[in-house]
């Protein structure tokens, strides 16, 4: 699988707080783009199906962070959600040694009883050719980048880029 990592070109980058003030946004893409929930859950819930993870690469940057790309899909085998996710391993260290990369990031914080809290900074438009043949879609592509931290300390730095295919989920 490839990983698209650099191939997104956008279009409009909006901050977080702006989003709210616009309402001419369908309700569904509101819910996906301002959900400080898990995203996995969310995809349960409008697809009325599972939700599998399957990491397309993972690979560590240098000592201090380590890359994580995956792909969300339904039991229907649809991918969903592109993922990318930049960890920095010094305040990950025990959590990164009981990865498992079919687990979403939400569940293995709760698995290690850590008080997380997610900080949505960008909510984006963008397109991505090599994205565009994967799923069978021309189009733009909405998209949402924000951090888990805990106790004031970064842990990890999610971009999630949402399939049109997300959008019928009505």
């Amino acid at each position: 699988m490839r990983s698209y990592n650099n191939k997104f070109n956008f279009i409009c980058i909006l901050q977080e707080k702006k989003i709210k003030n616009l309402t001419y946004i369908k309700p569904i893409i509101k819910i996906i783009t301002d959900n400080e929930g898990s995203h996995t859950r969310v995809i349960n819930y409008l697809s009325k199906t599972d939700t599998t993870i399957k990491t397309s690469q993972l690979k560590d940057r240098n000592i201090k962070r380590r890359i994580r790309y995956v792909w969300l899909e339904t039991s229907l085998y649809t991918n969903i959600t592109f993922a990318r996710s930049l960890w920095n391993i010094q305040n990950n260290k025990s959590i990164l040694k009981q990865q498992n990369n079919y687990m979403p990031i939400g569940q293995l914080f709760i698995k290690n009883k850590s008080d997380i809290h997610k900080e949505i900074n960008e909510i984006y438009i963008c397109y991505c050719k090599d994205l565009e043949k994967k799923l069978k879609f021309s189009g733009i592509i909405w998209g949402r980048k924000y951090i888990l931290n805990q106790k004031n300390n970064s842990y990890v730095m999610i971009q999630e880029f949402f399939s049109p295919n997300l959008m019928f989920f009505n």
